[in-house]
């Protein structure tokens, strides 16, 4: 690794084994265009809906003819991104033949509101401790996501802006999950990426994920490499509730019926303007000539979920994982029901919201006896993709629980049986993810270095003087 130790970000990530916080980000990209004026400038983007500065960083000569575009922080809860664009930008720095031609732009937040509410987890150490502080923001409010749903946030729009001023030829999103292996979707083929992508997660203990539910119905180009076409994503996230406006059907418990849409919630006369998932940000480079490539990395790697063998008893499976989505989400509901009255309508219980829509739309899409009769006949059904499907039955009660504990904890709620019952069901719901799937902790470093391996190659292999590089949507 290069990361420099002298900026808070690197000590962060290599003396403290911990993800950076904003701050420490910040730093580092002030301090890197301090040293090195002549290739390195800091702006403000845009700000956040809260006021908070979209930073970007910006490495290169002003002869380059070639730009890329990373972006971290899409999702809140998830803190590996930082640490890779502080590995990746002090790689640049170090290689010449890296910004001679290309230059590269670092988005170090695009959600910095949400980022603020998940960032007491950016520095815990295990799976509990991260739930305690766990918060990922309602669909509806996550500006990567937002567009598909017709949502207008401002921090959609500086990212949208930000593709038509640069035009980059690939841009990234930095993604981690808490449990589980790596894996990468993107919009185009990159001929030849599977290759390098596979060598840096075995060279760095990591294992690669071939059965993400994520990816369930997505073209896979090489083990753990999967391509993003738009009928798919869409099939697959009207099947979750992700596409589906909030409350579009009926007004869900802790949800007031009051006519009105929510932060985020587009107008019912604006509903038909709704793209689905080309109009999120990933497919909006196409209208230049680029892609986008999205880089998954696990905080607690598990190696359950790359066994291609054929799954054993799938049926009886799937049957029982939309057993316990579908018992969670119920006993969620029926505690945020009780804990209601004392709840004001805040970022947190929103998105407590979200997985307990997913948790219905899951029930339903697994249940052999359902719709999930046709998840039976991929080809093939694995262990893998399985596993994965467990993982979320583990993962979504878990955070449904985590952000409504949460919720009810900052509205100052009394001591009620509902608020001691959500302690006692965080612990044991997160003991029984942990028992199925063994997490160890990745050390940060090795979670940067991965991201940072990943971007590099990508960015070699879609030179134009490299026959390889291919567009295959």
């Amino acid at each position: 690794m290069l990361t420099d130790t002298s900026t808070s970000a690197g000590r962060a990530i290599l003396l403290h084994d911990r993800h950076p916080t904003l701050e420490e980000l910040a730093d580092t990209a002030h301090l890197l265009a301090a040293r090195h004026p002549e290739l390195c400038r800091v702006r403000t983007a845009g700000t956040s809906r809260a006021g908070q500065p979209l930073v970007l960083l910006t490495i290169g000569r002003a002869t380059a003819t070639d730009s890329v575009l990373i972006v971290t922080g899409a999702h809140a809860d998830e803190f590996s991104g930082r640490a890779g664009i502080v590995e990746l930008a002090h790689r640049v720095l170090a290689q010449p033949s890296l910004h001679e031609a290309v230059t590269w732009n670092f988005l170090l937040c695009l959600d910095p509101d949400g980022a603020r509410l998940a960032e007491a987890g950016a520095g815990t150490r295990s799976l509990p401790e991260y739930f305690e502080h766990y918060f990922r923001p309602a669909a509806e409010e996550q500006p990567e996501w937002a567009p598909a749903i017709g949502g207008r946030l401002p921090e959609s729009r500086i990212l949208l802006d930000l593709i038509d001023d640069l035009r980059p030829s690939l841009q990234f999103s930095l993604h981690s999950a808490d449990v589980g292996g790596t894996f990468l979707q993107s919009t185009c083929d990159l001929a030849g990426l599977a290759e390098p992508f596979a060598k840096s997660a075995a060279g760095l203990g990591i294992p690669v994920e071939t059965g993400p539910y994520d990816a369930f119905w997505l073209r896979e180009a090489g083990p753990g490499v999967f391509m993003m076409a738009p009928h798919h994503i869409d099939q697959q996230e009207s099947s979750t509730g992700m596409l589906a406006p909030p409350h579009a059907d009926q007004p869900h418990a802790g949800q007031p019926d009051t006519g009105q849409p929510h932060p985020g919630q587009p107008h019912p006369d604006q509903q038909q303007e709704t793209g689905g998932v080309r109009a999120t940000t990933w497919f909006a480079p196409q209208c230049y000539g680029g892609e986008t490539v999205i880089v998954e990395t696990p905080v607690w790697a598990s190696a359950h979920l790359g066994d291609t063998r054929p799954a054993d008893d799938p049926y009886a499976r799937l049957t029982a994982c939309a057993g316990q989505v579908r018992e969670r989400g119920r006993l969620v509901t029926d505690l945020m029901d009780e804990v209601l009255p004392h709840l004001d309508d805040t970022a947190l219980l929103r998105a407590a919201r979200t997985p307990l829509t997913a948790s219905r739309q899951l029930a339903h899409e697994w249940d052999p006896q359902a719709a999930g009769q046709r998840l039976l006949h991929p080809t093939p059904m694995t262990e893998a993709r399985l596993a994965g499907i467990e993982l979320w039955a583990h993962r979504i009660p878990v955070r449904a629980v985590a952000l409504l504990r949460r919720a009810a904890e900052a509205a100052k709620a009394p001591t009620t049986p509902a608020t001691t019952r959500l302690d006692h069901l965080l612990q044991d719901w997160c003991a029984q993810y942990q028992q199925r799937f063994q997490p160890l902790w990745l050390p940060v470093a090795r979670q940067a270095e991965h991201q940072a391996n990943t971007v590099q190659a990508a960015v070699a292999l879609s030179r134009p003087t490299r026959p390889g590089f291919r567009r295959d949507r």
